[in-house]
């Protein structure tokens, strides 16, 4: 665990770790703390926590100096704010126990304390806006060799530590699984505290990251400004019955628009990393599913399925295949165009190939299969 002046986060924070993890699991609880000035240390002590001085403050780097400390197989993270689900390690355990190449698996944390943080996030889950994919570091089971692998936590962008070490454990192959049915809290005690917690991330933040960062348009940085589409803002206040939710969603919006819009020499715009890895498993799987359409070798029940006029979903040719999107990636949404569904069209295998190729990138900017049951 990383702390600093974390004493009102932690009163809540550490009954709940010791709640989902039984003692015979842990072999010690180690926090590295930035030079807390208030009860911080005292409290991690009541816990039986040992209390470490970072010599550097900063996640990654009290990150790290944790991991140094680090001797067994598995490890997990949190952050000082965090309130774990009970069935957090029963679940996590399990997910990073089904194959040595999974070098990560985490829950999914929603705001808790404040009711007007509660409230955007809430709603974003009930509408499914928020990705299943979705991670961090701040309550991960860590596979230690794994990490240790990858370099450690990135100290290059402190706001980006965790994107960035996705990011390299998906180079050395490893999967990182999210439950997103396992919900934990992500406290703030009050919206004040959440925009003063914004401001200071985009501060230190060294990049922005964007899936498209050519099409970052003066329009687009409008819309973001406005807050996005207002029907979901007044989804939010219906649903939540809080006159307030609209102005704060506003404020928070204007906040983070106004400062990305704002020209910045130290910021850089970075493309979000894809998971190549991933890629090609579902390039591979949409391979295997083709199935000729006609000829000697065509599979009849599905030529006889498909009865409607059979176009190459890529060069707009008459199709001499169909493919499937595989199962377990719940979380590939079709965007080819309208239309396009769990199966497609297409001319050839090379064609095929593109098509799967813009269907993953056009479904999120991360992608993993599901978790395992």
């Amino acid at each position: 665990m990383w702390t600093y002046n974390s004493a009102n986060a932690l009163e809540k924070s550490l009954p709940s770790i010791e709640n989902a993890i039984e003692s015979e699991n842990v072999c010690h609880r180690i926090a590295v703390d930035g030079g807390s000035v208030d009860e911080s240390r005292t409290i991690l002590n009541r816990y039986g926590w040992t209390v470490k001085a970072a010599q550097r403050k900063g996640i990654p780097h009290q990150a790290n100096e944790a991991l140094a400390m680090v001797d067994t197989q598995f490890f997990a993270a949190f952050e000082h704010d965090i309130i774990l689900n009970p069935k957090w390690f029963e679940r996590t355990s399990r997910m990073i126990g089904s194959d040595d190449r999974t070098g990560a698996a985490q829950g999914l944390r929603l705001y808790a304390g404040s009711k007007t943080m509660q409230a955007f996030e809430e709603w974003m889950y009930r509408a499914k806006r928020i990705p299943i994919w979705s991670f961090s570091i701040d309550n991960t089971l860590f596979r230690t060799e794994a990490v240790k692998q990858a370099g450690g936590f990135p100290v290059e962008d402190p706001a980006s530590a965790d994107t960035i070490l996705r990011k390299n454990l998906f180079k050395l192959g490893y999967r990182w699984l999210t439950d997103n049915t396992l919900l934990s809290g992500h406290y703030r005690k009050n919206f004040l505290e959440q925009f003063k917690h914004q401001v200071k991330s985009l501060e230190l933040a060294r990049y922005y990251w964007s899936s498209s960062p050519e099409t970052s348009s003066v329009p687009r940085r409008f819309i973001s400004l406005l807050g996005g589409n207002p029907k979901h803002v007044l989804n939010m206040a219906l649903q939540s019955r809080m006159l307030r939710v609209p102005l704060a969603w506003y404020t928070l919006r204007l906040q983070r628009g106004l400062y990305l819009a704002l020209a910045r020499d130290t910021k850089t715009v970075k493309p979000v990393p894809m998971d190549d890895w991933y890629l090609t498993n579902f390039l591979r799987a949409v391979a295997i599913s083709g199935k000729s359409l006609g000829g000697a070798g065509a599979d009849r029940e599905v030529d006889r399925f498909h009865s409607a006029d059979r176009m190459c979903m890529w060069c707009g040719q008459r199709a001499e295949f169909v493919y499937s999107v595989p199962e377990g990636w719940e979380n590939i949404l079709p965007k080819l165009h309208p239309g396009i569904g769990p199966t497609f069209f297409a001319c050839s295998d090379f064609h095929a190939g593109k098509i799967a190729d813009k269907i993953f990138k056009d479904a999120f900017d991360y992608v993993a299969p599901s978790p395992p049951k």
